[in-house]
């Protein structure tokens, strides 16, 4: 039996894994990824079956607790973006050479554009590299169908199977026919019975090099078996044959109707793109690869394509831009460059605790501090000059570490703050702080805490004390963890309690100075994004006094409140009420005081 359900592509791979028997989920939040696990969870409240769905503290303890999952036949999973993938590219890689003993997939958004990512890397040479095979759907149904496959092939030849999306098909929607869930024996594995059974394996389990050399021997085999059943599925009749894969295929496919252009076009389909097996296409005049965003199935069929500057090396192939590549194969009339509009540049959410706290520490340590900063929300403190650096997750970290230790070495005093969000200090922060209070470097690291991983959706950190079904939790409290490292100098204050903010920031520089030792400010103040944390947001109305405000605009270009805007009339800020949420922080800001606490109730608004 089966029903249609409007579906995400994220929710469609969550509902296909789960109709598949996956019963250990995991992985950590990023965008365009971040909606599987949920709906996943979703569904374990909504039918009740046993297994284990939650975020892991990184992208690298995920797989390898979805991996030994596997190991003990329970049908896994794990879900990461792309560079997330980065960081689990180690146990990946040695997955692949072990073999799971049950289905197991791993799950990875990419981000053509990129629209919320450092690179627009392809996931799929990372499955080429680590000799995974990889699925790449092409739409919202196919997502749903070969989340079920990936498993399926995991299962039949002992192997890792990437599952591979991008943001358009991650975020698209569709109206699709899905396995009816309602199947009760389906949710209730035997998990007593899985493992009754469990025998050790140390000459897999625990390979010596020599041992390595006969898996990878296997697994050689494996991908050749897997490779010679991979074949391409062909569309249309013409003497140009387009191979494709993923969203870009659906984009050309309409675009081939569109046109009608089925009599000159035969528009090949690889639902497989590694391992691919080569095929005779002796019979076409002109063989062309346009796929997202390296050069895979191009290189691997040796096809003309990005190499020869038909497709471009760069950005996402939207529908327009397929456009523009059939006008070069010469099969339509030449198109207008595609035009992006100017759009607003991302902000801070009003009342968000993280601007405040960073505008305490503009105050201290001024704009000739060196601010490293890391992947979060807080990346948006580069709008009012307090990040000078974003390179990875940890970054801000080491990155601080390391440029202090420069300055050290020359001789030249300068302040060097690292700034990490509470989620990120914990994904891959830890380790670098270690080194900094090793080497003694005196850097101070702000650790902005809002008690979420807010920027990819709100998902729970380990600082949580209950799971998304209510039970009890351990939770990890971060100057905990920073005390045990050794630093001596750590502060945890509310950063909407600006005065007490920047006496700890003023305390914190004095350490540096007189001490030389690395110090630890927490910012924490709860994300006013979540339920939790607007109705704890304490309220303080503001009102802007006109005859006060000169216009000069520093409360705008420092602060960047959306809730301030410029009137160009009257030549001065009013407060847009719709936006304001009562967190009075912007009383602190302007120099003209000329923003002040409602007492009567009456204030000025847009």
């Amino acid at each position: 039996m089966s029903e249609r359900i409007y579906l995400s592509g994220n929710e469609a791979i969550a509902y296909g894994l789960i109709a598949s028997g996956v019963r250990f989920l995991t992985g950590y939040p990023g965008t365009p990824s971040s909606e599987i696990l949920p709906t996943a969870q979703k569904l374990k409240l909504r039918y009740k079956f046993k297994g284990f769905i939650d975020w892991a503290v990184n992208e690298k303890v995920a797989l390898e607790m979805a991996f030994s999952a596997s190991l003990c036949k329970i049908k896994s999973a794990v879900t990461m973006k792309q560079v997330g993938l980065n960081v689990a590219m180690d146990a990946f890689v040695n997955s692949a050479y072990i073999g799971p003993k049950a289905g197991f997939v791993v799950v990875v958004a990419d981000d053509p554009g990129p629209y919320s990512s450092q690179t627009e890397q392809d996931s799929r040479i990372a499955a080429y590299f680590a000799k995974v095979p990889v699925f790449d759907p092409s739409s919202v149904e196919e997502a749903y169908h070969f989340a079920k496959k990936a498993l399926e092939l995991s299962e039949e030849f002992e192997i890792p199977v990437l599952l591979r999306t991008t943001t358009a098909l991650s975020h698209g929607k569709a109206d699709i026919s899905i396995d009816n869930l309602k199947i009760e024996d389906q949710f209730q594995p035997n998990f007593k019975e899985e493992l009754k059974n469990w025998e050790k394996e140390v000459s897999k389990l625990a390979a010596t090099p020599k041992q390595r050399y006969l898996l990878h021997k296997a697994l050689n085999e494996k991908l050749k078996a897997i490779s010679e059943r991979n074949k391409i599925r062909y569309f249309y009749e013409g003497d140009i044959l387009i191979l494709s894969s993923g969203m870009v295929f659906s984009y050309l496919r309409e675009l081939i109707e569109e046109y009608n252009l089925q009599q000159k076009v035969t528009l090949g389909k690889v639902d497989i793109p590694y391992p691919l097996k080569k095929e005779n296409f002796s019979k076409f005049k002109r063989i062309i690869t346009v796929e997202e965003t390296a050069p895979v199935i191009e290189l691997f069929l040796n096809t003309e394509g990005r190499r020869n500057g038909i497709v471009p090396s760069e950005g996402e192939l939207s529908p327009e831009v397929c456009e523009n590549i059939l006008a070069k194969i010469g099969l339509i009339s030449e198109k207008k460059t595609v035009i992006i509009p100017p759009l607003k540049r991302p902000s801070l959410c009003p009342g968000c605790g993280h601007r405040i706290g960073l505008f305490a520490v503009k105050k201290v340590f001024g704009k000739k501090a060196i601010y490293t900063g890391d992947i979060g929300c807080y990346t948006l403190a580069l709008n009012f000059g307090v990040t000078d650096t974003v390179f990875c997750m940890g970054a801000g970290v080491s990155f601080a570490t390391g440029m202090k230790k420069v300055f050290d070495l020359s001789g030249k005093e300068r302040m060097v703050i690292g700034i990490v969000g509470d989620s990120t200090f914990l994904h891959s922060g830890i380790p670098p702080l270690i080194d900094a209070y090793h080497y003694r470097v005196p850097i101070l690291l702000i650790i902005l805490d809002n008690e979420t991983v807010g920027m990819t959706g709100n998902q729970k950190t380990p600082a949580h004390t209950k799971s998304y079904e209510g039970e009890p939790l351990n939770s990890v409290k971060i100057e905990n963890i920073v005390k045990g490292i050794g630093i001596e100098f750590v502060k945890v204050v509310d950063s909407y309690e600006y005065k007490k903010t920047l006496a700890v920031l003023k305390g914190a520089k004095s350490y540096l100075l007189e001490n030389k030792k690395s110090a630890v400010v927490i910012l924490k103040h709860p994300c006013i994004y979540t339920k939790e944390g607007l109705e704890k947001n304490p309220k303080k109305p503001v009102k802007i006094v006109e005859e006060k405000c000169t216009g000069c605009k520093y409360c705008i270009v420092e602060f960047e409140c959306p809730a301030l805007i410029w009137d160009k009339d009257k030549e001065k800020v009013l407060i847009d009420k719709t936006l304001c949420i009562n967190c009075g922080c912007c009383i602190y800001v302007c120099p003209k005081k000329a923003i002040i606490e409602v007492k009567d109730g009456a204030c000025n608004t847009w």
